[in-house]
């Protein structure tokens, strides 16, 4: 195992929007490949959430394994050498591959563990169902704030945490693994500090991304308006059927697009927090297959 710094380090709450930046800046130095490297990717993620039971399962596993690889994608990039589309596999190379597993184990189990916590949560909240039977809405409105607290609201408070847990946990530890050659649980451990010590420039950044995203829908509601009245307002039943058919083809084209390019950019602004937080001065690459 290569040196690790004693500690994450700390950094300025503006760095949180700086990781944009260089997120993007990665994208746009190889736009193709990583639009290839998505596509190849997504069509690998569907083809094994077609198997039945193991699926998702497998989804889970392998997740940091493609993390890793790309993570590797994104090093050889900032260090002035070509993204390849080999990058996706080369997580399964090697030392990389069983602790970045090990990785995906780890989340199996914490994924489990909140399904359950969710499963308490329905089961305290059944009796909803009769609040629908009272004919006062005042009575219908108390008895639905009584539903939601005790033991459901706990379960899903629980749950948040453990969700917000489980993302700091994840965010840097392929990247370490990957780059660095540390272990599974020392990385989850690192990725989890440096998340919760950079707490002020992770919440610029999560507010950027809020923001972004409210962009994206206000979009796709605006193209929604536009195609949905120009259908409803065509006298012919073809002519609606059509222009709704159009407007789905349309979304659908337009979310993909969408997706290829947050991707990647969403890739490269874990990669670029890596940097600011855990990545050591003069790192070289573990992967063999860069030397």
């Amino acid at each position: 195992m290569r040196d690790m710094i004693g500690e994450p380090r700390i950094v300025a709450a503006g760095r949180g929007a700086s990781w944009w930046g260089e997120g993007f800046r990665l994208f746009t130095a190889s736009i193709g490949t990583w639009i290839g490297i998505m596509v190849i990717y997504l069509m690998i993620t569907m083809g094994i959430g077609l198997i039945p039971f193991v699926g998702s399962v497998g989804h889970w596993l392998l997740t940091p394994v493609f993390m890793g690889g790309l993570m590797l994608g994104c090093a050889a990039l900032r260090s002035g050498q070509p993204l390849r589309i080999s990058h996706l596999f080369e997580g399964f190379q090697g030392a990389h591959f069983v602790p970045l597993m090990i990785i995906g184990a780890i989340n199996i189990a914490v994924a489990f563990g909140i399904v359950a916590l969710a499963g308490v949560s329905v089961l305290a909240t059944v009796k909803l169902g009769s609040i629908a039977q009272m004919n006062d809405p005042l009575e219908a409105f108390l008895g639905s704030a009584r539903a939601i607290t005790g033991t459901s609201l706990l379960a899903t408070l629980v749950i948040l945490v453990i969700m917000a847990v489980f993302a700091m946990l994840n965010w840097f530890a392929p990247a370490l693994v990957a780059l660095r050659g540390v272990t599974a649980i020392e990385a989850m451990k690192l990725s989890f500090l440096a998340c919760l010590r950079n707490w002020l420039p992770f919440l610029v950044y999560g507010l950027i991304g809020l923001v972004i995203s409210i962009i994206a829908a206000i979009g796709f509601v605006a193209l929604a308006a536009a195609l949905g009245a120009g259908a409803f307002a065509t006298a012919s039943t073809s002519g609606t059927i059509g222009a709704m058919i159009g407007f789905f083809v349309i979304a659908i084209a337009a979310m993909a697009a969408v997706g290829l390019v947050v991707g990647p950019v969403i890739f490269g602004t874990t990669y670029a927090g890596y940097e600011d937080t855990l990545a050591v001065g003069g790192d070289e690459l573990q992967n063999p297959a860069y030397h």
